[in-house]
């Protein structure tokens, strides 16, 4: 095998996974065939492949390598849990609710005693259904991953594939739940005590969602004007949100389809699906801006760009683009040009004012949650998968002071330590947001340089990792102190 061959294999592969990924997600095809898939390609599992990857020294490909070892050996745990996850129903108070609908459920159900129940049905139906399928895939991408990728244990095989310090990281992460505990603690009580009567020592998981849907604000968030208003806010930077057709947005609600919204390139920049299962209010045009800046990004690549460019790499940086997006929706002069409490005069500067507290609030919250999750996953993924419920359970209470259930302790993992991604995300876009207000002002937002300027940026790839990107545009390293900032600020 050439590098040629694995190029133009590799291509085809994430075309035809991309694919079904969007058809099994968007809840259009019941049954999954990634198995076949990968068995189509079983050329770029061999050990020649893997040479190749590792002869070419370019370190994305030899991740990419050995996650596609990977990719395979778990492909059939994978297509288990979305056919469990398609139908399987929770019976609670005499109702039945399809487990896929349980998030939107808890988002928007004012009755506490409800949520409660639902919580623990989805918690104890996800625990029988789902932990030991979780465990035999972690034990499954560990094998591999130690068999191909070198390290250690686990955890140093991710960091050397990845080129991601996750000890370093681990300890930023730390110290910003440190330095944040005391500006969490006193919003969190302000918010639980008016939107919930609550106070911290009563917080439950299944509070969460409840406690951040800041519903009476909805009517200035209409389903209906979401993706005409993504349209003409990113004409205001002179950007087309569909990148001249390649981007196509399914926001309809379906069965089977995830709760969890999702981006699927096919074909890398040409055809990208944007995929939305709405909930309600301001968290869906959060999301979709998020998931419109990885559409963006995927369909804003050059065609001439390398295969490891177009698709491979730090995925820090897309996520650091589409946090970019989403972080526009939690903006004072956003809100005020592009939602309806915009409208309202000297009256709705009180009502944006409350509405980006609560959002500053949620924000910190997930902040913090994914800091101790890393912190978690480190521990679980050098432990066995089998004890480590009182340790999730425990870090992410102290974290969110929420109370979180042991059950939830192999379902709440992402594969290859994502959440390490998201944090570096989370420090890359505040960032790049820095550096657009000091060129472009505050407004940057609807000035079409600006615009200009973040496309040229995306048109990159993943040519750059996070952290060399943020030192090319910034000229500093990645760190949590301008996230920080800007939460101060909103929180004061």
């Amino acid at each position: 095998m050439t590098l040629d061959d694995l190029v133009t294999r590799g291509e085809a592969l994430h075309a035809d996974l991309g694919r079904e990924s969007y058809l099994t997600g968007a809840g259009l095809k019941a049954d999954p065939a990634f198995q076949e898939i990968y068995e189509r390609y079983r050329d770029l599992q061999s050990n020649a492949a893997l040479e190749v990857a590792r002869a070419s020294g370019i370190a994305p490909l030899l991740e990419w390598a050995v996650d596609l070892r990977v990719g395979r050996r778990v492909a059939a745990f994978e297509e288990r849990q979305l056919v469990w996850e398609q139908q399987a129903v929770l019976r609670v108070d005499g109702r039945e609710i399809p487990y896929l609908r349980a998030a939107i459920e808890l988002q928007n159900a004012p009755d506490r005693a409800w949520r409660i129940a639902l919580d623990g049905a989805r918690a104890a139906a996800g625990a029988q259904g789902l932990n030991a399928l979780r465990r035999e895939r972690f034990l499954t991408e560990r094998e591999v991953v130690l068999a191909f990728g070198g390290g250690a244990d686990y955890v140093a095989a991710i960091a050397a594939l990845s080129g991601i310090d996750l000890a370093a990281l681990d300890a930023g992460a730390a110290e910003l739940l440190a330095g944040t505990r005391e500006l969490y603690d006193d919003a969190l009580a302000r918010l639980v005590r008016r939107r919930l009567g609550l106070g911290l020592a009563d917080l439950v998981r299944a509070d969460t969602g409840w406690a951040f849907r800041a519903d009476r604000f909805d009517a200035a968030f209409p389903p209906a004007a979401l993706v005409a208003l993504a349209l003409r806010q990113m004409a205001d930077m002179g950007l087309d949100a569909t990148e001249q057709g390649r981007v196509r947005f399914d926001t309809e609600e379906r069965a089977g389809k995830q709760p969890r919204a999702f981006c699927a390139p096919v074909r890398v920049p040409d055809e990208v699906y944007l995929v939305l299962r709405p909930a309600g209010g301001h968290a869906d045009y959060r999301t979709f801006w998020h998931e419109l800046g990885h559409a963006m990004h995927f369909a804003a690549v050059g065609r001439e760009r390398p295969f490891h460019e177009r698709w491979l790499g730090d995925n820090s940086v897309t996520e650091g683009f589409a946090m970019l997006w989403d972080h526009l929706t939690l903006d004072r002069g956003w809100i005020a040009r592009y939602s309806e409490l915009g409208q309202g005069g000297r009256a709705a500067e009180g009502e944006i004012r409350d509405l980006l507290f609560e959002l500053a609030v949620a924000e910190l919250y997930m902040l913090r949650r994914y800091a101790a999750k890393l912190h978690y996953e480190i521990a679980l993924h050098r432990g066995d998968y089998e004890r480590a419920g009182p340790l999730y359970a425990e870090l992410l209470t102290e974290a969110t002071r929420f109370r979180f259930q042991e059950a939830d302790f192999l379902r709440d993992v992402d594969p290859g330590f994502y959440a390490a991604r998201y944090l570096r995300a989370w420090q890359l876009e505040a960032m790049l947001a820095d550096r657009l207000v000091e060129q472009f002002d505050e407004d940057w937002y609807r000035n079409p340089r600006a615009g200009g300027f973040v496309r040229d940026l995306m048109s990159r790839g993943q040519a750059d990792s996070a952290d060399r990107l943020a030192q090319r545009v910034t000229g500093g390293p990645l760190s949590f102190a301008p996230v920080i900032r800007r939460l101060v600020a909103l929180l004061a």
